[in-house]
């Protein structure tokens, strides 16, 4: 609990002056395009499209333990050429260097080179996905149930300005950025932990020899640990030497929702999880598949005739995902500035506050006109449309293309999901597939992804050129899943259906 609270404050101490411009990540990677788009993927599947849990190889499964980190940003990096140099060393000494020289020196290891690239409206995505036990079972050739137990965090910063950008390396005692007005419009910052717990159907709704159709959807019930927001609309700042907050004519709005000591939290909690928000959500999908010849409409047709007959010609899918909100009511406190102007000195001091102690002294300084004060709210999920298509090469190749676009509502504080497009080509069969995604993060940053899968194991990234130092590393990504899969023969069908 000590270590989550203290990371907090450091949180908010850096975004308070910049309209909390810097963050604090314990860290959803939200694709895993290596697990969850082939045709073994199972459980998995339900992240991108829960009608694919049917009609397909797997008919029972118990997954044991799945996990995803993930972080990504378009400002900071550390170049290719430096990646291989920084080995597994955890003390890293920071390097900056202004003008991107290099000397001797700077390559040892132990030294963690980042280098500063700002691009206009920088973002920052983050998290930790956990799947739990969970299970998966066809009650029939056309339909199945899941059962999922899952636990989340996810950050996302969009519409970061250079300011802002800097101040998350240097602080804002850097002396190019002392003595500059802060002007931001749009800036989110949101931050959300929970744990879900699952339930989904879906079934082939038309089966007419050429085409199968499929019907899916999730329901979730989730149970909130630890949230909040910073949303920018208007900031006028100022950052005078770094230990002063400053700014006039503002607009902006926090809350936040987590653990805490302070006296001011109504029913306070002292433990780092514990149950502090209550909501739900929903997934729902349809696919269609092309199969390859009339008649060969066994689920899922890939063991009726041989391992080398070629089962569909395509499929293709459309789903929506993560629609829901999350109401944090426990040990919560939210907060709206409204054209309220501050001079507060020896702001660098604010680390040692609770943050319902920070809350209070920003609105006695702003003034109790200007602000507006509730001891709950809402924060709305990282939602998304997906668009997918798996094309059938032979028997064992396949191509498969993923568009995900987050679904966000301006004025409602919600995460954002980063906009990905991947294409995804796998060599797959029942004990072995391969996958090596090509991955557009944000409708412009490039990555390359591997993902292995042999029998029950899986393990992948969707950064692998950057893990290998093939590409500037702006993030990282690993997952993992650890499942049994029971795969469908012809001669269990016949007996059971």
């Amino acid at each position: 609990m000590v270590i989550i609270k203290n990371n907090f404050r450091l949180f908010l101490q850096n975004y308070f002056v910049v309209i909390f411009c810097f963050f604090y990540l314990n860290t959803k990677a939200q694709n895993q395009f290596g697990l969850t788009t082939g045709n073994y993927a199972g459980l998995y599947s339900l992240q991108i499209n829960p009608a694919n849990i049917c009609f397909q190889p797997v008919t029972y499964e118990f997954n044991v333990l799945g996990a995803d980190v993930y972080i990504n940003n378009n400002d900071f990096f550390t170049p290719a050429t430096f990646v291989p140099k920084l080995g597994f060393n955890h003390n890293f000494n920071r390097l900056r260097f202004d003008n991107h020289k290099f000397t001797t020196d700077s390559f040892k290891p132990g030294n963690l080179l980042l280098i500063r690239d700002f691009q206009p409206n920088a973002y920052v995505f983050g998290g930790v996905n956990v799947l739990g036990p969970s299970f998966l079972f066809a009650i029939s050739r056309k339909t199945s149930l899941a059962i999922t137990t899952a636990f989340k965090t996810h950050l996302s910063v969009t519409n970061m300005n250079t300011i802002s950008a800097t101040s998350v390396f240097e602080g804002l005692t850097y002396s190019p950025i002392r003595y500059q007005q802060i002007k931001m419009e749009n800036t989110k910052v949101s931050f959300g932990s929970w744990a879900e717990l699952g339930f989904s159907y879906a079934h082939v709704i038309n089966d007419n020899y050429k085409y199968t159709y499929r019907l899916g959807f999730t329901v979730k019930a989730l149970f909130g640990i630890a949230g909040g927001y910073i949303y920018d609309n208007g900031y006028n700042g100022w950052n005078d030497d770094g230990n002063k907050l400053i700014f006039d004519s503002s607009n902006f709005s926090y809350a936040y929702s987590g653990p805490s000591t302070s006296k001011n939290f109504k029913n306070t909690s002292n433990s780092s999880v514990s149950l502090n928000g209550i909501g739900s959500c929903f997934d729902i999908g349809y696919s269609v598949q092309k199969n390859a010849a009339a008649g060969t409409r066994y689920c899922p047709n890939l063991y009726q005739y041989g391992n080398n007959t070629k089962v569909y010609d395509w499929k293709a899918g459309i789903s929506l995902l993560d629609i829901g909100a999350i109401q944090y009511f426990k040990n919560s406190l939210a907060t709206n500035i409204i054209n309220g102007s501050l001079n507060w000195n020896k702001f660098d001091t604010i680390a040692k506050y609770d943050i319902s102690v920070m809350d209070a002294t920003l609105r006695s300084y702003v003034g109790a006109e200007k602000t507006q004060t509730f001891n709950s709210f809402w924060l709305i999920l990282p939602s998304a449309i997906s668009l997918q298509y798996d094309y059938n090469l032979n028997a064992i190749f396949y191509v498969n293309a993923t568009i995900v676009q987050r679904i966000t509502l301006a004025k409602m504080p919600s995460l954002s999901r980063m906009n990905t497009v991947a294409i995804i080509p796998r060599y797959e069969n029942e004990k072995l597939t391969i996958c090596l995604p090509f991955i557009l993060n944000e409708y412009k940053d490039i990555n390359l992804g591997l993902a292995i899968r042999y029998k029950y194991v899986t393990i992948g990234t969707d950064r692998f050129g950057e893990t290998f130092g093939l590409q500037n590393l702006y993030g990282a990504n690993l997952y993992f899943a650890y499942k049994y899969s029971f795969i469908n023969r012809k001669i269990f069908w016949k007996k059971l259906f």
